[in-house]
């Protein structure tokens, strides 16, 4: 089986290092999101509302895989760990939100914990087969829990996190699922400057290391896999609790695996190489599936789930083909060729 990440580079030591113009165009994006109720309609806002929770999601990806070199195909699972405790303890326990949030997610980093010191013994693409299987073993389980989870029907009447009453709960939603993402977008910058984050590189395959050139260092490579594990967990955890609170319902087909196979590909089209790439791959792959989603029936009539993994798949192929690193290596690529010009 092809390793889709084969032949990237890991997150660069540099990243994240103060340089203003070629942050500029970052800066001038962010103003543009942040400021989006304010110039867009409401259906935008929901839009960008749903980018910001994938965001979060290939954040902790890009941590896992990018950093670690674990590539794993498990986020939906935790997404939807945070979600399910956090509406369970509060539609069933009637407990409020945000401490709710908080339990979720040292459960899901708990819970994280015990499966990384069983599956990350393992190494290469075997993780991602075995972490898709729990991702299903999850859904299955959820499914099977009716008089606990709501089942296939879902779980209903959860309730809104506590919001200033001058405010739509829409834009609150949108505010802080935006502001979590900068602020998981620096902590992810900062630990790839870190110690930790040097430690991680060197036993990242991806990036040309290895758990035997680790340990010849001295470094507790099962320590810092976990590690980067749980991190992950958490922030999808974090954005699945919010989400259950954002859309009031939820139900077991938001967690599937296909939402893992989408974050996958959303940071492989981004670039698994930097945090900006999650954010680049999931505006990207929801913007594609909002514009299929609002065309494909007018101009091909029927539903639009076909060929939106026609589109997943043409652009996965051709991001490969064309750009194995992702399109936030485009800029550092053109500059390369307008040096190599200049040198002629």
């Amino acid at each position: 089986m092809m390793n889709p990440i084969a032949g990237t580079k890991t997150i660069s030591p540099v990243a994240g290092r103060p340089n203003a113009g070629r942050y500029i165009p970052y800066v001038v994006a962010a103003v543009v999101v942040l400021s989006a109720p304010v110039w867009a309609g409401a259906y935008l806002v929901s839009v960008l509302t749903i980018v910001g929770f994938h965001a979060v999601l290939a954040l902790g990806l890009v941590l896992l895989t990018g950093l670690a070199g674990q590539v794993s195909l498990g986020q939906a699972m935790f997404f939807g760990m945070g979600a399910y405790l956090s509406a369970l303890l509060t539609v069933r326990a009637g407990l409020p939100a945000w401490p709710c949030i908080l339990v979720a997610a040292v459960i899901t980093g708990v819970g994280a914990a015990l499966i990384g010191f069983a599956v990350l013994r393992l190494r290469g693409i075997i993780v991602a087969g075995v972490t898709l299987t729990v991702n299903l073993i999850f859904y299955y389980l959820v499914m099977s829990m009716g008089q606990v989870t709501g089942g296939a029907t879902g779980l209903t009447g959860i309730p809104r996190l506590p919001y200033p009453r001058g405010m739509p709960y829409s834009v609150f939603i949108f505010a802080f699922v935006w502001i979590g993402v900068v602020v998981l977008l620096v902590f992810s910058l900062n630990v790839a400057r870190s110690r930790s984050g040097r430690a991680l590189r060197v036993l990242n395959i991806l990036a040309g290391g290895g758990e035997d050139t680790a340990q010849v260092l001295g470094i507790n490579t099962m320590k810092y896999k976990v590690s980067a594990f749980v991190v992950a967990a958490i922030f999808a955890s974090i954005g699945g609790s919010v989400y259950a609170h954002y859309t009031g319902v939820i139900e077991p087909g938001s967690f599937h695996v296909q939402l893992s196979v989408l974050v996958a590909i959303m940071v492989i089209v981004g670039g698994v190489a930097t945090p900006w790439g999650a954010i680049v791959g999931a505006t990207l792959m929801i913007g594609i599936t909002e514009v299929l989603r609002a065309v494909a029936p007018i101009v091909l009539g029927g539903p639009t789930g076909a060929y939106e993994l026609v589109a997943y798949g043409a652009i996965l192929v051709a991001t490969l083909l064309f750009l194995p690193q992702g399109l936030c290596s485009l800029p550092e690529r053109v500059r390369r060729r307008r040096r190599a010009d200049d040198g002629h």
